[in-house]
């Protein structure tokens, strides 16, 4: 990977991702170093390791928990903060802005200062994409389109082979045909202004190391945290996610309370587990690598003809393999304390919940504002006091988690 010149000061820089793409080690590595960033002239602004609900507010979207406009005032005071910062370098970062449309990109630049900032994309082979976009897929699943539930390989049919549909995750291809990606940002900022950083896998200290270069930091300063929260789900992990999010699906329970509880709770306290050695990771079987290299290498020779600047391999995006290619099995293992991790950590988002009413920017669901109600009650009155009758999703969701775990131990496929 070729050095690259430092931006210019006063520059306002904007990374946009996409996801799957070392967004978060970014986040974190600056986020980490925040105290000393200072020192340098450089402003990690939004006062978080990812502004993501401002970055989501931005593209036009929200969670599924926040009221409609809740991040509105937050992209405000992002985009604010950056304008007014008297910093040498000012610094934001969310792989969100990447699902911004067309119509929204010119907005956003010019929010930030349409004269100030560049804006970084980093790329990374699709091939090295695919298995764990879909497994983030799977922890958002009752929210984001996915008609007809199909599995990895299904899932793999439909994305690669039939690009145009829309029936199952329409953002996939809007993230990640990198090469419209390119396009759409250099068309709104000019394509002088805007960096491509190709990451290697096989290198990932080096898009630390771009991001050093490009701010004018001393190389070495941003370091990678060790454990990552955010790894990939293993097949056993997916499989038992898949299952639990069927029965959820199937009683039409609320898509508030999933973000909160599950996708933003339970997932992560499984995550927290460490797969046992041997636990069998998603595998890409060889048709869907060649596919996806294939598309790759249209992908880099359009980017390549856009005239940006280009930090790292283009020709990688058109000859990486992921890292487990080959067959699932049709049978998966799971393991109990996969089911009795994802168990815990539904109780104990739930036992968190504050004895309060949600706040006003937020929309809780139907499970936790019963929650909240009962522990309200509870202090008011007593211990003893009678629950009222919608903490019985509680036992509901208790007994999804039953149903899993039977689902689960007779092996039910991916």
């Amino acid at each position: 990977m070729s050095e690259l010149e430092a931006l210019p000061d006063g520059t306002r820089l904007l990374h946009i991702g996409p996801h799957k793409t070392g967004t978060t080690s970014v986040q974190q590595a600056f986020w980490d170093t925040r105290e000393l960033l200072a020192e340098h002239g450089v402003l990690w602004a939004g006062g978080l390791a990812h502004p993501m609900s401002a970055a989501m507010a931005a593209a036009g979207n929200q969670l599924a928990t926040g009221q409609q406009g809740a991040g509105d005032e937050r992209w405000a005071e992002l985009a604010a903060e950056v304008r007014e910062s008297t910093a040498r370098m000012t610094v934001v970062s969310s792989e969100f802005f990447s699902d911004a449309p067309q119509s929204r990109v010119a907005g956003i630049v010019q929010a930030l200062g349409s004269e100030e900032t560049r804006v970084v994309i980093t790329l990374r082979p699709v091939t090295r994409i695919l298995a764990s976009q879909w497994q983030q897929y799977m922890q958002n699943q009752p929210l984001v389109k996915y008609v007809g539930n199909p599995d990895y390989e299904g899932w793999l049919d439909l994305v690669l082979n039939h690009p145009d549909q829309h029936d199952v995750s329409p953002s996939f291809w809007r993230r990640h045909r990198h090469d419209r990606l390119v396009e759409k940002w250099a068309e709104a900022i000019g394509p002088e202004r805007l960096v491509v950083v190709v990451v290697d896998d096989a290198r990932p200290r080096d898009i630390l190391t771009s991001f050093e270069q490009l701010t004018g930091l001393p190389v070495g300063l941003l370091q990678p945290r060790e454990a990552s929260a955010n790894r990939s789900l293993t097949l056993p992990e997916v499989t038992m996610l898949r299952a639990f999010n069927a029965g959820w699906t199937d009683r039409g329970w609320s898509t508030a309370d999933y973000t909160r509880y599950v996708r933003f709770g339970a997932v992560r306290h499984l995550m927290t587990r460490t797969p046992a050695p041997g636990e069998p990771p998603i595998r890409t079987p060889a048709w869907a690598v060649q596919r996806a290299n294939e598309i790759g290498a249209e992908m880099a020779a359009n980017i390549a003809r856009t005239g940006v600047r280009v930090n790292g391999d283009l020709t990688l995006l058109a000859s990486a393999e992921p890292r487990s290619v080959g067959d699932n099995p049709a049978v998966v293992e799971v393991p109990d304390d996969v089911v009795a991790r994802f168990a815990a950590g539904l109780a104990k988002v739930i036992a968190e919940t504050p004895a309060r009413e949600a706040p006003a920017n937020r929309r809780a669901g139907p499970l936790e504002t019963a929650v909240r109600a009962h522990k309200i009650r509870r202090t008011r009155v007593g211990p003893d006091a009678r629950p009222v009758s919608e903490t019985s999703r509680w036992a509901l969701l208790r007994a999804a988690a039953g149903r899993v775990r039977r689902r689960v131990r007779s092996q039910r496929r991916v």
